[in-house]
């Protein structure tokens, strides 16, 4: 039986669109992590330098952060929140930004302007995702709003995108999900990524 108690899925969307979007734009990216009590939200917060090649054998920033952000807030959480700055020019088709969520895609879709953009994801670890997307250059615009439904563990597909990363971070708080984790890893490499998660 998992220890991880969950806010009402409201409570979360909120700390997507909301908190995390609040962040000052020259501070991203950040990585977050969250623990609920069963009446508040815990969360610290932690850099994550993602804008550099990694050496081979080197391991993922995010994975690092992410328990770095566990070793901080202890048992018991329930998820990961990122958020980071999209450029105009990485939301084309190019293999180049081939690492560009599907999620910030679709939202960029429905701005009535191409432009940078801030980006907030919530994922627990159930797999659910929450995502808040808006325009870098006009922020009283409200954000596009996207949230993506846990899949069963036998539906589990390793995204081939810089979400990969988050995703499998937040999976891995509840122990019931480690085998599944491991089938993924094992059996669902990335090709022509020249990375791992």
């Amino acid at each position: 039986m998992s220890a991880i108690a969950y806010p009402d899925d409201e409570s979360v969307a909120e700390i997507t669109a909301r908190y995390l979007l609040a962040v000052p734009a020259w501070l991203l990216p950040l990585l977050y992590g969250f623990r609920f009590d069963g009446t508040v939200v815990h969360t610290e917060c932690v850099g994550v330098v993602l804008d550099r090649d990694r050496a081979a054998g080197e391991p993922n920033p995010l994975h690092v952060q992410a328990a770095h952000l566990r070793s901080l807030l202890g048992p018991g959480m329930f998820g990961f929140g990122f958020t980071f700055p999209v450029f105009a020019d990485q939301l084309d088709s190019r293999a180049r930004n081939r690492h560009i969520p599907e999620p910030v895609r679709i939202a960029a879709e429905r701005l009535p302007t191409v432009d940078d953009l801030i980006v907030a994801a919530t994922i627990d670890a159930t797999g659910r995702q929450w995502w808040a997307v808006v325009p870098r250059h006009m922020p009283e615009l409200a954000p596009i709003l996207l949230r993506v439904p846990a899949v069963a563990p036998a539906d589990w597909r390793l995204p081939g995108s810089l979400e990969a990363s988050l995703w499998t971070a937040a999976l891995a708080l509840d122990d019931a999900n480690h085998a599944d984790l491991l089938r993924l890893r094992s059996t669902s490499p990335q090709p022509d990524s020249g990375s791992t998660i």
